[in-house]
């Protein structure tokens, strides 16, 4: 071989070895850009198996990489929240917490996630809803799929992709009865309209909520899982004493039994309908029921307890209310707003918090600035009725009642209140003249007086020195109390609760 062949070869060889590392090298390049987000073809996971004995289920997530260069996930964890229920393979490699998982250029890889779950399991152990979270951590940033499935057997109302969402529920203007033993799941929320629901005695209703952030509404959550009553629907709840219907939200561990705010609340509006509950327990929603816009509601033997803002809102409504109980709100107990008509009949509202009122009552409503003040010109104004008998409205402040009146009295007519035989907490108000001359037989307990058994443990029942014994006046048409036990004939207990020894 000649010397130029021999140097020809040489650099040849030299050529291919620097192409050779070059493409090394460059296949090393990866984007590290800490604002680069992975694309995944859905945000959510939904297993849309209904289950009746154990099964499973697989769903396929795709992930994308967008951009020129490859990309390294450190890590891809699914976070195990409520306990190990799904299970994936990432590109091949099965594992809940895998590391260093590359992506080529403009390429993607498959997430086969499944789904185990034994429906007839403990609550405390297979939820209604499974839910969690794979996570993908790129670049020191984390995205998050959801991961949602049925975890027991029961009545599931809406679909699992109804998370921030309503779904309509209707039956051209007929009845539909929940008269199924199993329990009804409602995830998201629901809309009544154009039919009757009844919910008989013993009902179990569950929502699946939590705070959500809708689409343009400039990243405002608000709590997920509530009931609306159209126009022209109607919802009736038929409890028992002996088998109250329950509403409550569908995380049943123990460390969830006293969390508020797990779901939203039942908002009936401008229904032309009469929608009656006897013998509810709602706990731990957003707010409690919101009558709205000249909706009527007959409340009786009904508990709303434990609720981050208001247990009961009338906005314009027409609301009579029997034996209830309006307990630990962070916000006010019950709120009654733009006037309307009010009865209260043996309701016990206590404000434990101390933080707000255990009643609010005004006649308007208006547009508010950013400070919460009426805009000039926008007040609205309604008649007010409010109607108390036989009730206790007790709590740590002073007073426990306000009243705003829109006319300041110059149009009595247009905010009218009475309060008989009922145990108050008026400090203020006792030197009134206005509010003395619509109560009559009341008395007026102080910081010290007993009234319950201990309503800092919410046991609200009568205690054997409490004020509120032997106060009330017989109402015919009411022999009962919230339990169902007879009241005395003569000397019946102001609340909701009769003593009985």
């Amino acid at each position: 071989m000649s010397v130029r062949s021999r140097f020809v070869l040489l650099f040849s060889i030299i050529g291919f070895i620097i192409t050779l590392f070059s493409s090394c090298f460059k296949d090393e390049i990866v984007n590290t850009d800490p604002g680069f987000k992975l694309r995944f073809s859905t945000d959510s996971v939904f297993f849309d198996t209904t289950f009746t004995t154990i099964g499973s289920a697989t769903k396929i997530l795709k992930v994308f990489n967008d951009s020129k260069d490859p990309v390294v996930i450190s890590e891809a964890k699914i976070r195990g929240s409520q306990g190990i229920h799904f299970t994936c393979n990432i590109d091949g490699i099965p594992g809940n917490d895998l590391n260093d998982i590359r992506i080529e250029a403009k390429d993607s890889i498959y997430v086969f996630c499944k789904v185990k779950v034994d429906p007839d399991q403990n609550l405390t152990e297979s939820p209604f809803i499974l839910n969690d979270f794979l996570d993908f951590t790129i670049n020191s940033n984390t995205q998050s799929v959801v991961l949602v499935a049925w975890g027991q057997n029961a009545n599931y109302i809406t679909n699992k992709d109804n998370i921030g969402s309503q779904t309509l529920f209707t039956c051209d203007l007929g009845t539909v009865t929940w008269n199924d033993p199993k329990p009804y799941v409602i995830y998201g929320s629901l809309i009544i309209d154009e039919c009757q629901l009844i919910i008989p005695e013993g009902a179990r209703i569950y929502i699946h909520g939590g705070l959500v952030i809708p689409p343009g509404v400039n990243d405002a959550p608000f709590t997920d899982g509530r009931i609306f009553v159209g126009p022209r629907g109607q919802l009736t709840i038929n409890g028992t004493a002996e088998k109250p219907v329950k509403f409550r939200g569908d995380r049943l561990e123990d460390e969830f039994k006293d969390k508020d705010g797990q779901w939203g609340g039942i908002v009936i509006f401008n229904s032309n309908r009469i929608n009656k509950f006897s013998y509810l327990d709602l706990r731990n929603s957003n707010f409690g029921i919101l009558a709205d816009s000249a909706t009527t509601l007959h409340l009786d033997h009904t508990i709303i307890d434990n609720v981050v803002l208001n247990c009961l809102i009338g906005n314009h409504a027409t609301i009579k209310a029997t034996n209830c109980l309006f307990s630990n709100s962070v916000g006010y107990n019950v709120v009654l707003t733009y006037g309307g008509n009010y009865n209260f009949d043996y309701c016990s509202i206590p404000n434990v918090s101390g933080q707000s009122f255990a009643m609010s009552l005004d006649n308007y409503t208006c547009d508010q600035d950013e400070l919460g003040n009426c805009i000039k010109g926008s007040v609205k104004t309604n008649k007010a009725i409010l109607v108390v008998r036989n009730s206790i409205l007790s709590g740590l402040d002073d007073d426990e009642i306000k009243f705003v009146d829109a006319f300041e009295g110059a149009q009595p007519d247009q905010f009218q209140y009475s309060f008989t035989n009922s145990v108050l907490k008026v400090d203020d108000y006792q030197k009134d003249l206005y509010f003395q001359e619509r109560n009559s037989n009341c008395i007026y307990m102080k910081r010290t007086d007993k009234i319950y058994v201990n309503e800092n443990n919410s046991l609200f029942q009568l205690d054997s020195l409490s004020l509120a014994r032997g106060i009330a006046v017989p109402i015919p048409t009411i022999q009962d109390d919230i339990l169902g036990k007879i009241r005395k004939m003569v000397t019946p207990d102001a609340g909701c609760f009769e003593y009985l020894p």
